[in-house]
């Protein structure tokens, strides 16, 4: 589904490279902007990869409110290295004949990459980031994108991509964004089919947990719902299947499976994402052996170009205070 830096870019590893080597790919677009989950990618000798993702944002209660922020990930990697690859120009074209021009950012960590605990606390290699964003609906949901990418050398690696339709969440009610829940219930997200998606990302980030999580690191919990009748999630239960092997607090995983604790709150994002993204990212954190990742990037190198459609909420937990108090999402459910 990070103004978001990334949908959350998800941090890519290289099969085959050494525990510790990783490149950072926009995988999951909600709460920093674009995020899926982990991608594998077969070792090559040299090679360029370029991840690029374009992510409409909209007001759930107005959807003729839409942000459009495109973000573009460029490595090469040669003999199981990451480098940067400066230079590079990025463009996307609509069918409206609009364009896009995206900026080399002088750092991927604040705008293309989504900071991850590493060991040692040194900063993993990543690759050329390259950013744009406008205040309206530069692209229109549905519509087809050309990418094209020039490298330094002459290079050239193009890529298509729909986007996918408009969609907004149903039976909710908020007031500026947001929503309270009665403390320790859960919330049913529901949100209609959207068009030409072939996946959805819900992310939540966990704000004010207290002794559950005591990181540093806020939580931040991924879901990838595949298929067009994906179209509901329980929070938070329904955010926990992919932390199995991760969210090792057994109290914290006891207390959001009966629903959000008393105090807390979440920054909660839907997005639907295209084809192409659902076909390159994998499909949660499990690992599947043999994964196969298909591109949609082509010509002097390979890797994908996604596009989605968001929006978010922010979810408070406590009980009513009063007239003028935030609206209860909805009915609650542990289901």
């Amino acid at each position: 589904m990070r103004a978001n830096k990334s949908l959350r870019y998800g941090v890519t590893r290289l099969a085959g490279a050494s525990q510790g080597r990783w490149l950072a790919l926009p995988a999951a677009l909600l709460l920093t902007g674009c995020e899926l989950t982990d991608v594998q990618v077969e070792p090559v000798p040299d090679v360029i990869v370029a991840g690029v993702t374009v992510v409409a944002t909209i007001d759930p209660l107005d959807p003729s409110r839409i942000d459009t922020r495109a973000t573009a990930l460029i490595t090469r990697f040669h003999r199981q290295q990451e480098h940067l690859v400066p230079g590079a120009s990025v463009r996307i074209v609509g069918e409206s004949g609009r364009t896009l021009d995206l900026a080399e950012e002088s750092d991927p960590l604040t705008t293309c990459i989504t900071p991850y605990p590493y060991p040692g606390g040194t900063r993993p290699p990543a690759g050329s980031c390259h950013f744009a964003a406008k205040l309206e609906a530069w692209f229109a949901p549905g519509e087809r994108l050309t990418l094209l990418v020039t490298l330094p050398d002459g290079g050239v690696l193009t890529g298509e991509s729909r986007m996918p339709g408009l969609f907004t969440p149903l039976n909710i009610s908020l007031e500026n964004g947001r929503c309270r829940l009665n403390p320790d219930t859960g919330y049913r997200f529901e949100w209609p089919h959207s068009e030409g998606s072939w996946a959805y990302i819900a992310e939540a980030r966990f704000a004010g947990l207290g002794e559950l999580w005591s990181s540093e690191n806020p939580l931040h919990l991924v879901v990838t719902l595949r298929g067009a009748a994906a179209t509901e999630v329980t929070f938070p239960r329904g955010f926990l299947f992919e932390a199995l092997d991760n969210l090792r607090a057994d109290d914290l995983y006891r207390a959001l499976r009966e629903g959000l604790p008393d105090g807390a709150g979440a920054k909660v994002a839907i997005g639907a994402v295209d084809r192409n993204w659902a076909n390159w990212t994998r499909l949660g954190r499990i690992e599947t052996d043999g994964e196969v990742n298909i591109p949609s990037v082509f010509g002097d190198g390979t890797g994908w170009f996604g596009t989605g459609v968001r929006w978010n909420v922010s979810v408070e937990s406590r009980g009513a205070g009063g007239p003028g108090d935030l609206p209860l999402c909805g009915p609650a459910t542990n289901d």
